[in-house]
């Protein structure tokens, strides 16, 4: 079954938004791109996208 990026978002996760620190996110945000967030934070890219969307919200 597919799934799209709203019904990604309405799922519950067990760690609250991902486990990251947004502080730390938002500065390194700035300077970074997709791929190096995800290896600094641990996640996926699909993860990185999903979180940026919800920020602009």
């Amino acid at each position: 079954m597919r799934s799209t990026n709203k019904e990604m978002m309405n799922v519950t996760n067990p760690q609250p938004e991902f486990g990251v620190d947004f502080h730390d996110f938002l500065q390194k945000e700035q300077c970074l791109s997709n791929m190096e967030l995800a290896e600094e934070f641990g996640l996926s890219l699909k993860s990185i996208k999903i979180m940026k969307q919800k920020m602009k919200r």
